[in-house]
């Protein structure tokens, strides 16, 4: 009994499953969206024959891509009403010629993934279907799930393999993204008649914003269950007409991965801006530590130099220079052509901004998104080395020297400084001096230099002269005596990153 049960079931399956198709072939559905309302998955739709006749289903009376012999049995129907010709042969063939007119040789990848953005008329369409297959299949078709595979699920499993196979290429989604755009001429039309009929579906409450119709509120609301078929073929046909002209191309761009170029700068002039210098909409420094890395890394990575991000693990004002192993910094660049530096190139991108003579960068290389951890947390917990050149009114005296070599540290309060609170909020910010030295210049003896180890964040020049009482305590309110800074060096940042890497032989 149970194998004649079983049996029963097969044969009303199979029964179905042929008066679906027939049903899809008399609206002139194409044989891979017939596929698609079959619930087909992954390899199914690479042999369509094959699979057809696993299903134990005759097909091929009107589809578009049937034999001549087939085609002249009955009137052959122009575009697939539910794709609109996205999986011809013809379309397909011509995104593919799309693709090779563009610049893809440029990008060293082996590996793309394609993106295709469809007109939102094809969502009406499915919708439409999914009408007509409950009028003739009610209660089989469920009212809530779509009773198809996705338009986009289903160009991911077709078209990807067929493109990559073209571009001699694997797919892989961290590959070189090619987004494809499509539009049809009745798009416009269709969607003037969609918001007609949203407005009379979802009437929305008085003095509120008119709804903008998205892909995702389509997808959401417009379902059999929440919006009524008759209301639905008041402003669209069902099932959904056949139309005279497919798809149209609108464009396809490329977009390669985002990579990170990360080194360390020595700043060896004190006329450099970190980051382009405007005022009032003038250019105050004519370049700036940022523009002369961008520039001299990015052109054998990427087009687009205005899109690079650069980020470092703090900034000196343009006045003190930064010397020993150098700050850390990183290169955001997006749309890169290759994810490889080669040590060769990068010690020419090293030579190249050393002529600058502003600048020195070393350690150059690629490295993955999650080391910009380094650069992005923890950045007050860090610990930076200054030496500052200070000038007193009077001689130094061993008084003062004693008050100011203090290897235990101290904490102190410090106030925005008046010079960057154009940028910055008004807070009091606690800050540790970790350990402070100071001896006398061997010329002149009112001249100090100060030896500082301090918190991330500390702004030195304040800490050494006060700022009028807004650093408590200072090195002027230690010593209870006026003293300025006169040059103020980076020694040294305690961040051991990126890892040291030698890109020539030539280095020490």
């Amino acid at each position: 009994m149970l194998c004649n049960y079983s049996l029963i079931l097969k044969m009303v399956s199979k029964k179905i499953n042929q008066d679906l198709v027939d049903f899809l072939e008399d609206c002139g559905v194409c044989q891979i969206c017939q596929l698609r309302y079959l619930k087909a998955r992954g390899n199914e739709y690479q042999s369509i024959k094959e699979t057809f006749e696993k299903l134990n289903i005759k097909y091929g009376r009107l589809d578009v891509n049937c034999s001549e012999e087939s085609a002249m049995k009955k009137p052959r129907k122009d575009v697939c009403p539910t794709c609109l010709g996205l999986f011809s042969k013809e379309f397909q063939q011509c995104i593919i010629d799309g693709i090779l007119k563009t610049d893809i040789e440029k990008y060293d990848y082996r590996d793309v993934v394609v993106a295709i953005s469809m007109p939102m008329m094809l969502q009406i369409r499915q919708l439409s279907m999914w009408y007509g297959l409950l009028e003739r299949f009610s209660p089989l078709i469920d009212m809530e799930k779509a009773p198809d595979v996705p338009l986009k699920e289903a160009a991911k499993l077709i078209l990807n393999p067929i493109i990559c196979k073209e571009l001699h290429r694997n797919y892989e989604a961290n590959g070189v993204q090619i987004n494809v755009t499509l539009v049809h001429n009745k798009e416009v039309d269709e969607l003037a008649k969609l918001q007609k009929l949203h407005e009379r579906a979802f009437p929305r409450p008085p003095n509120t914003k008119r709804q903008d119709i998205s892909r995702g509120l389509i997808e959401k609301q417009y379902i059999p269950k929440r919006l009524k078929g008759e209301l639905f073929k008041q402003f669209f046909p069902v099932p959904p007409s056949v139309v005279a002209e497919p798809l149209n191309l609108k464009s396809i761009e490329l977009l390669g991965p985002t990579i990170f170029v990360a080194g360390r700068y020595c700043k060896l002039t004190r006329e450099l801006s970190h980051t382009p210098w405007i005022l009032n909409g003038h250019r105050v420094m004519k370049d700036s530590i940022e523009e002369i890395i961008i520039r001299n890394v990015t052109p054998l990575l990427c087009n687009d130099q205005s899109k690079v991000i650069f980020m470092s693990s703090g900034r000196e004002d343009v006045d003190v220079r930064c010397l020993g192993k150098g700050r850390p910094f990183v290169l955001e660049i997006s749309n890169a052509f290759t994810t490889k530096l080669s040590t060769a190139e990068a010690y020419r991108i090293e030579c190249d901004i050393d002529k600058s003579k502003k600048i020195s960068v070393r350690h150059l290389q690629i490295v993955k998104r999650e080391e910009l951890v380094h650069i992005k947390s923890g950045e007050e917990k860090k610990r930076k080395f200054y030496r500052a050149l200070c000038m007193l009114q009077e001689p130094a005296t061993l008084d003062i020297l004693e008050k100011l070599n203090l290897p235990q540290g101290f904490e102190i309060k410090q106030k925005t400084p008046i010079r960057v609170l154009h940028r910055r909020p008004l807070h009091t910010r606690p800050r540790m001096v970790y350990s402070l030295k100071a001896w006398v210049h061997k010329e002149n003896c009112k001249i100090l230099i100060l030896d500082i180890v301090s918190q991330a964040g500390t702004y030195i020049k304040e800490l050494v002269h006060g700022e009028f009482g807004r650093t408590v305590p200072s090195i002027a309110a230690l010593i209870n005596r006026p003293i300025d800074i006169v040059a103020l060096d980076v020694m040294a940042i305690d961040l051991d990153w990126p890892k040291p890497i030698k890109n020539s032989n030539f280095e020490e």
